[in-house]
């Protein structure tokens, strides 16, 4: 449903990030299952009689009524509930690293009001698996390549090449070193090859977390996703070099 068909929105949504825009009221950050990214006002929201004390927090799913002002990217909130409040984050800090990671990927990727119904799932699925403990690298690569496959950016790893290989993260392909024109092309480990197109074929989360990666495959394929996100969508995400490094510590 288009923001504009009602003023008053009812929808499910993770809170991304807040930040305090008074010394009483903040300004939250939702990915909704409908609407994609919104932002909110929530006035009052610090106060310690808030009706929204206890309501949201980070990583929260929560259900939603907000009045929406068609032509703004700030709405105001009329309901709020908890649905899924994921308290394992908050006693995991490895899981919680890995949470943000999440949010940030999110956040950055999607524009306001653009419904992505599936990313909203991929996401939820995430979450729920590091609340429940699985500290897993795998877990989040996984799910930044359902990112970029929801967004038509994945990366090409279909071609077989006998000679020895690169990724060449301009073209988004694994080609052979004379096929590649891209001098900064690095080498493309066969296991690391492998579980790439693995993790773009799985369709769930569980499937990811039975995977056991090694410290190597995990910076192998961190490097190239650096790489790749960065040509192509102009994203440094640091978030996953800190959630990667505590989670191999």
């Amino acid at each position: 449903m288009s923001l504009l068909a009602d003023p008053i929105v009812k929808d499910e949504a993770l809170v991304l990030r807040w930040f305090p825009v008074t010394d009483s009221s903040r300004v939250v950050v939702w990915f909704t299952s409908e609407h994609g990214r919104i932002s909110t006002l929530i006035k009052g929201s610090m106060r310690p009689k808030s009706w929204m004390l206890g309501q949201y927090d980070l990583f929260y799913t929560c259900e939603l009524l907000f009045y929406a002002k068609a032509n703004e990217d700030l709405h105001l909130i009329r309901e709020c509930s908890p649905l899924i409040p994921r308290p394992g984050l908050r006693k995991n800090w490895r899981a919680c690293a890995g949470a943000s990671f999440v949010a940030d990927l999110l956040y950055r990727i999607s524009p306001p009001r653009a419904a992505a119904g599936e990313l909203y799932t991929f996401a939820t699925q995430t979450l729920n698996q590091l609340e429940a403990g699985q500290i897993n690298p795998a877990l989040l690569f996984w799910f930044e390549l359902k990112v970029l496959d929801d967004l038509g950016l994945a990366p090409d790893l279909t071609q077989n090449v006998n000679s020895p290989a690169v990724f060449d993260y301009r073209a988004g392909r694994n080609l052979s070193a004379e096929q590649s024109a891209n001098p900064e092309s690095r080498p493309l480990s066969n296991g690391c090859l492998s579980l790439l197109r693995n993790f773009l074929e799985m369709d769930s989360p569980e499937q990811a977390v039975r995977l056991r990666l090694q410290t190597d495959q995990i910076r192998e394929i961190s490097r190239h996703l650096d790489n790749f996100s960065e040509w192509h969508l102009d994203l440094r995400l640091p978030s996953r070099a800190k959630a990667l490094e505590l989670m191999i510590r």
